[in-house]
């Protein structure tokens, strides 16, 4: 079997997407499938077409139109994966609703309000473009997969739709995280972008209350973003600069070294996050998250997580406050979460499922597969 991945993505960037396709190539070739993958953003159209004409089967990261119509005129199932919220009025506020009662709440949600300058009101004839862009293209796919339950309810479509875990690989740890291999004191460490939705003002007042109850900790908060000169202010504020500290952007591998003396992952974002990666990259160190209860971020965390209501501070308090009073069960739950993680998001896993898709699509002959089933 040939399949074809699409995406449209650089080469180098750096995506969830990027990261997903990574995961599961390998995975999809140890089953003697043939894997291609395209850039609809960095290749040409030329070259669509011809990985198009020779591909059995083509699986989708993108609501990109143009390439699905390419595949149905050269009569290619087209398995699609959304990885990021469908609508914009799910985006800080999320309600089950039916589709049509979706796409109602959509259209007035990207209705602009009567002071908008003329350039932002005829903005919104392009944002019902992109949507009807989005939903004829979920038309034309033949299977519809999202990375996380919450995104493929969330979808409201009145078909099935699958999901299919990012995947992320668990190495079997020399030694069990011991408390003795913790910072001292005990860290906290937040990992994304320094803007509004990712609520990491949220952590630090949270932190300010601990702060005045006497406790010692430290916040780590890595990454970068248009609130970081905002949010280092307010740490100045809340007199805060001697527990937190921000380090910027670091590279992955730096990234998990700081996850794995770390107490606690905190994910405090405001909008509903589909599959957040990070707390999987935490689990994976056997570090646990505390997360608000935000689109996928309990999904991901799983029941080892600690949980708090969106924007509620002081539940966040609570959390990080019974982290630093119970260390050891902290420890135990971030064990927990990398076997949890291991089992749930595994690439063979995730390989398997998109094979069983295919496979409903175009079954393959009997000789195939027994072949593939060996494998």
């Amino acid at each position: 079997m040939k399949i074809l991945i699409q995406h449209r993505h650089l080469k180098h960037e750096i995506a969830g997407v990027l990261t997903y396709i990574d995961a599961i190539t390998p995975e999809l070739e140890k089953s003697g499938v043939t894997v291609q993958t395209v850039s609809t953003r960095a290749d040409k159209i030329l070259q669509w077409v011809k990985l198009i004409a020779g591909a059995d089967i083509v699986h989708m990261n993108s609501n990109d139109l143009l390439f699905a119509l390419l595949c149905k005129l050269l009569t290619k199932k087209i398995i699609i994966k959304y990885h990021y919220c469908f609508y914009q009025s799910i985006h800080s506020r999320y309600e089950q609703m039916t589709f049509f009662q979706r796409l109602k709440t959509e259209f007035y949600r990207t209705l602009p309000k009567s002071n908008y300058p003329l350039k932002w009101k005829l903005f919104t004839l392009v944002k019902w473009a992109r949507l009807a862009t989005r939903i004829t293209t979920a038309l034309v796919a033949n299977s519809h997969t999202a990375c996380s339950n919450f995104l493929g309810e969330s979808c409201a479509f009145p078909w099935k739709v699958a999901t299919l875990y990012n995947p992320i690989t668990v190495r079997s740890p020399i030694q069990q995280k011991q408390l003795n291999t913790l910072a001292n004191p005990h860290k906290f460490v937040f990992v994304g972008r320094l803007d509004k939705d990712k609520g990491v003002d949220i952590i630090l007042q949270a932190a300010s209350i601990l702060k005045k109850e006497n406790r010692q900790f430290q916040i780590e908060i890595i990454g970068d973003g248009p609130k970081a000169a905002e949010l280092k202010q307010l740490t100045s504020d809340l007199e805060l600069t001697n527990c937190v500290t921000f380090l910027g952007k670091l590279p992955n591998s730096e990234v998990i070294v700081k996850l794995q003396d770390a107490l606690a992952l905190v994910a405090p974002s405001r909008w509903q996050d589909p599959a957040p990666y990070v707390v999987l990259e935490a689990a994976s160190t056997q570090t646990c998250a505390i997360v608000s209860q935000m689109g996928g971020l309990p999904e991901m965390a799983g029941s080892q997580g600690f949980f708090f209501e969106n924007e509620d501070f002081r539940g966040l308090a609570t959390c990080m406050r019974y982290c630093l009073e119970h260390p050891e069960e902290v420890i135990q739950r971030g064990v927990m979460a990398s076997q949890y993680v291991a089992e749930k998001f595994s690439a063979h896993g995730a390989a398997t499922q998109l094979l069983d898709i295919c496979q409903q699509l175009i079954p393959m002959s009997n000789s195939q597969l027994v072949n593939a089933q060996l494998r």
